[in-house]
This record gives C-alpha cells, structure tokens and sequence, in this order.
C-alpha cells in the first residue's frame, strides 16, 4: 500500500506496536509458547519489542490503570503472605503485569497502526482456525486445538479474532471466507462456551428488531443442536464435575477471603479439595488445575480484596470508555465474547489468551478514536528508559530465566551436574532437587554422606516451594532412610514425622504420604500407630494395592491372622482391577506392587 505524504510516518512506537502485536500472534500460531524452548523465544521478543513500545509512550497512566497496578501489588502481596509457590507466583505476576503492558500500549497506538495490528491478529485467527480445521481433518472429529495443546485455547483466540476481522480494513469478499473458516474452526474445536459466545456476541452485530431475533433463534437453535450431538458423541466428564469445582474453589477461597492463596497457588492449595470420582480406581485422581471460571481464579488467589481492585478498574475504564465515541459493534461483540469464555474457563494462566485479548482490547478502543492518544506527554525520555529497562528486565527474570532452567533440566538425562546448572539457572526450580532425593533414596546402601546430601537437597526443595506435598513426602522418606539404616536418631525421627505431618496436610486425599509415615513408624515399633495411618490412606484411596499388603504385614505383626488375610484378599481382589482399561498412570500405581510381597504375605495367611 502507498501512503500517503499527507499521512504521518511510522514512529518508533508504531513499528514496536506492530512487532508486539505479530510476537503474541506469533506465540500462538507456535502452539501458545507453553514449552521452554518457545517461550524463551517468545519472552526476549516481548521484553525487546515491548519494552521499546514502553519507552517510546510518553502518555502517564490513565486512572483504571493505576488501579490495575495495584492490583498486581496486591497480588504480590498475596503471593508473600502464602509463600507456597514462589516460582508460580513470579510467573503468573508477569504474564499479568505483560498483558497489563499491552493493553497501556496498544490502546495509545495511532489508528492506522491498531488496524494495521488488528490485520495482524486477524491473519493469526485464520492461521490457528485453519490449523483446527487440518488437525480435525486428520483425526476424523472435533474436539481439537490446532496449533494449541487445548481446544478452548484455540476457541478462545477465535472468539475475538472474528470480530477483529469485521473491525479491520478488509474487502468483503475476505471478510467472509475469514469470518467462515474462524467460525469453522471455532465448530471443530467443540467448546461449548465457544459456541455461545460465538452466539451472543453475532447477536450484537446484527441490526436490532426482527433480524437479531431471527439471528438469535436459528443461532440458538444450531448452537443447542451442536450442543446436543457433542455430548453424545463426544462426553466430557469436566461439564459434570464444574459445578462441584466452583464449589471446591468457593471453599478453598473461604480459608483465605481476604489474600486468597496466592496467584499460581491454586494446584497446591486445592490438594484438600481434591474431586470424588466414586466409579474409578482412582478415587481422588482429579486434582483441580483451573478455577474453570476467570473471575473465581481472581477471586480464590488474590482473596475479596484483589476482585474488588479488578472490578473497581473494569468499572473506571468502562465509564471512561463510555463518555467517549470509540465503541464498536464488533468492539462490544468481542467484549461479550471474552465474558462468556470467561464465566467458564480459567484464563488467568493462558499466557497466549491473556495476551491475545489484551492486544485486541487496547487496539479496538485505539482503532475507534479519531486521533492517537497522545495528549498527556507529561513523562520524560529518562524517566520512560527506566521504566522500560526495569520491564523488560522483569519480563526476562519472569518468564525466560524459568523456561531457560527447565530447557536444561529437559535437554538430556538427569545427572547431577545438570541439576547443577538447572538449579543455578533458576534457584526457585525445584525439580532438579526433588530428583536428586529420589534418586539417593535408590540406592541400596546408604551412608552419612548420602543422608547428608538427600537431606540437605530435600529441606532446600521444600524452602523454595513449601506448598508441595510430593517435596515433603520425599524429605521425610530421606530422614526415615536414616532411621532405617542409620539408626534411630531422634533429630531425624522428629524431622521425618514433621515432614509427613505437612505432606498429608497439603494432600489428604492420596495415600502415599500416609503409608510413608506408616513405614515409619513400623520401623520405630508402634505398630498401632502404623496400622491406623495405613487405614488413613486407604480411606482416601481404597484400592491402593501396597497398603492393603502393609497393613496383612501388620496385622501379622501384632498376630491377627484373620485381619490379615482379609487385608491380602481385599489386595487381590483391587489387584485383579488392572485389567481394565483405560486406567490413567495414577491409577496403574495404585494397583501395582511387588509380586514378592504377594508371595511372601500370600505364604504367611495361608
């Protein structure tokens, strides 16, 4: 296209826009930069390319941004008073602060630039609906992502990409084979809320009075029509249990109304919450990842208080948004979009999503203003250098130092020079930490130089993420491996019990802490107190082969040979249940033990 010489040039904000814009698009069209090697790509792009955007911003902050700052200070806040995963947190913190950026951005970008970078969006939802499209083709169904690891992902992406089709320069012809493969994609990705919101927000489109009514009652009827047929044919467990989720999360949020548990503290804090699934072997496999609700995971990790700074800034912009001529019908259809998708998905996390639909909001309301945003040039050149350095330094710190640790951690096999280098590129990772425990805890023999080291690694493990269950179980397993073989010390009886003590804190509802601590104090010779914290674990999990046959051993201990043997049967009977299929990992470890311990207790009650 030819410009021209009446048109301005392109400043340097324009060009670092325009590049923002094309590296989150470029996030998503590479699968959502989930995994290290793109996501540390992807950072040092966003920290180059939006950090220059930054400091070429001369406008202050408006009044809802502000406001949206603090709630990020409130978030930190709430991180340091849970202090259960510190990396979690960091991570999280940024993903927010990014999609904070983007739209402080995007929404001063001049009106030639916000359409030039909505064309860009744009070509990336046609991308990722045509990546739908070839994945659905080659699998034979729907319920895909695309290019994305999850369709509502990819669902998410389109419900805005559609609108920022019609809102840009297109030729009509365009717009409709873009609007069709979108809203094909969106189909073949079978998310339900997609399929809703993609129903509401045409509804805003269309002209009011009978064509909206008529839009509305062929959409709702082909919606419910879609809606029906997916749930015969392709039944999805998770649209049963969200109602119980939203419980779980509700009570989770109920410990901690005010701080909440922590941004990224959601998996470790729902560990008390864990869902029944009473038909499966795993009776407590589910743990709960995602609020499955966006306004829930705010609510639940930054407590009352944060919700109310969230909505308080919502409500600021929204007036102020409203007293000026910017608002689109294809602006609102896309706002109604992102309500719908997240009253039902936990988007807090999504990086690429977060992104995505603060690009499209910020470059929506530029886009419908006559003139850039400029008038506010109250903030000087060195001022906007600080600030952009310290943002892009916090991008790197945030988001490529972890992904960069775990690309080491992943580029070969476990040693202990790679947990080295991993854990000194990222002192917070505890992965490396948890694997040496494990792996000291293999060996057949120990010495003080072994208990030394697992013990040292497993406490440093659990300081960097207190908030895991698995990295209490494992130091507590290390200080029982001294009073295994080393001797009853009491330091390390009293440490190991301590351990135990938070691991079934933090998860209740798996067995493998309980039945740790149960060896324990077997080994200690309590026998009544091993037998009641078996039962303990097989009250969370009844099929847990390896502690139906600990508690035969036991009950043999104490000379109940009929408790015993019902204990071995009861182990066979959930050892017969791996020929099923389909039973998940977690399930097959529940049924497993060794086949010596059948024979050996099999010997003893016969």
């Amino acid at each position: 296209m030819i410009t021209s010489s009446l048109e301005p040039t392109m400043t340097l904000r324009d060009v670092a826009v325009v590049a923002t814009t094309t590296v989150v698009v470029t996030a998503a069209i590479l699968g959502g930069a989930f995994f290290p090697e793109p996501r540390i790509v992807v950072g040092v792009l966003l920290a180059c390319s939006l950090g220059a955007a930054i400091g070429s911003t001369s406008d202050r902050p408006a009044p809802e941004e502000w406001i949206s700052l603090g709630l990020v200070f409130w978030a930190v806040a709430a991180a340091i008073a849970a202090a259960a995963a510190p990396l979690a947190a960091r991570e999280t913190l940024t993903v927010w602060l990014v999609a904070g950026s983007l739209f402080f951005v995007a929404r001063r970008a001049a009106v030639r630039t916000a359409r030039m970078s909505l064309a860009v969006i744009s070509v990336g939802g046609a991308v990722v609906a045509l990546g739908v499209f070839c994945e659905a083709m080659g699998l034979g169904g729907i319920r895909v992502g695309g290019l994305l690891e999850n369709p509502n992902v990819a669902a998410s992406l389109l419900v805005v990409s559609l609108p920022a089709l019609l809102a840009g320069d297109a030729r009509p012809g365009w717009r409709v084979a873009g609007g069709a493969l979108m809203a094909s994609g969106l189909f073949l990705t079978g998310s339900r809320a997609g399929l809703l919101a993609l129903l509401l927000s045409a509804a805003f489109m269309l002209p009011r009075g009978k064509p909206r009514m008529a839009g509305l009652l062929t959409g709702a009827v082909g919606v419910a029509a879609v809606l029906t047929w997916r749930f015969v044919s392709h039944p999805d467990v998770l649209a049963w249990f969200r109602p119980a989720i939203w419980s779980a999360v509700l009570r989770l949020w109920a410990h901690h109304p005010l701080l909440g548990v922590g941004p990224g503290g959601l998996v470790d804090a729902a560990g008390v919450e864990r869902l029944l699934h009473a038909d499966h072997v795993g009776q407590h496999q589910f743990l709960i990842s995602y609020a499955e609700s966006t306004p829930l995971a705010l609510l639940v990790q930054t407590g009352t208080v944060g919700l109310v700074i969230a909505s308080a800034a919502v409500f600021t912009w929204w007036r102020a948004l409203r007293r000026g001529e910017g608002i689109s019908k294809p602006f609102v259809a896309g706002l109604v979009a992102m309500v719908v998708m997240g009253a039902f998905h936990d988007l807090l996390t999504i990086d690429v999503v977060l992104w995505w639909w603060a690009l499209f909001i910020g470059l929506m309301e530029a886009e419908g203003k006559p003139t850039a945003t400029d008038s506010r040039t109250t903030m000087g050149v060195g001022r906007r250098v600080v600030v952009a350095t310290a943002f892009a330094f916090v991008v790197l710190w945030g988001i490529v130092q972890p992904a960069w640790a775990r690309w080491l951690w992943r580029s070969a096999k476990p040693s202990v020079v790679l947990m080295a280098r991993a854990t000194r590129a990222e002192p917070w990772f505890d992965a490396p930490l948890e694997w040496r425990v494990r792996d000291l805890l293999q060996r057949t023999s120990w010495s003080w130089s072994c208990a030394a080291e697992a013990i040292s690694r497993g406490e440093s493990a659990v300081r960097i993420h207190p908030g895991a269950a698995s990295l209490w179980t494992v130091l507590g397993m290390a200080h029982t491996r001294v009073v295994t073989d080393l001797g009853p010390w009491p330091d390390s009886v009293k440490a190991a019990r301590r351990a135990f003590a938070r691991a079934v804190e933090l998860e209740p509802l798996q067995p493998w802490a309980w039945l740790e601590w149960a060896r324990l104090e077997r080994n200690l010779g309590h026998n009544s107190d091993a037998i009641e914290l078996v039962r303990r674990a097989l009250e969370a999990e009844p099929h847990t082969v390896r502690a139906r046959l600990f508690l035969a051993r036991l009950e043999l201990d104490r000379g109940d040979e009929d408790a015993a043997r019902k204990a071995y049967l009861e182990a066979l009977r959930s050892a017969r249940l791996r020929a099923r299929g389909g039973l998940s990992s977690y399930e097959r470890e529940l049924l497993g033990a060794p086949s010596w311990q059948f024979r050996e207790i099999g010997q003893a009650v016969q």
